[in-house]
């Protein structure tokens, strides 16, 4: 396969465009000291309803033993903190804290401006476009 053929494959695209969008994430995210993983993670809690680390690990798309790394680290700082299912004893449940909460909200203002940049690159139909075609590669 050719450099040309390469960079021009939609699986090099697909890899270029997460690249690029995580570096802008990053870079936004960093300046409230936290990760894009750990940002995932607070954002499939913020809903305030516990989640188990299995479900977790499928909607912030980390596997579970990266997923109990960062989840440790985040209960470290005080941004989650694990507590054991009432109705199933055997469950523990991930929650996000009200400090996490806190933090959240802040990135939400160092994020707009990523979002909107992501959005202007794109006019709205293709955006909408975009958005359904990643959404059928995905399978949803």
């Amino acid at each position: 396969m050719s450099a040309e053929s390469l960079t021009n494959s939609l699986p090099y695209l697909l890899a270029q465009a997460h690249r690029s969008v995580h570096g802008e994430l990053d870079a936004a995210l960093r300046q409230e000291d936290l990760p894009v993983e750990h940002w995932r993670v607070l954002r499939a809690l913020e809903s305030g309803d516990g989640r188990t680390m299995s479900e977790l690990s499928q909607i912030v798309l980390m596997t579970m033993s990266a997923l109990s790394k960062v989840v440790d680290r985040m209960t470290a700082r005080a941004l989650v903190h694990r507590k054991q299912d009432i109705d199933d004893q055997r469950r523990v449940l991930v929650y996000i804290s009200d400090f996490g909460l806190e933090l959240l909200t802040r990135c939400e203002n160092h994020l707009t401006p990523v979002q909107a940049a992501l959005e202007n690159r794109l006019d709205p139909d293709d955006a909408a476009q975009l958005n359904g075609l990643l959404r059928k590669l995905n399978g949803h």
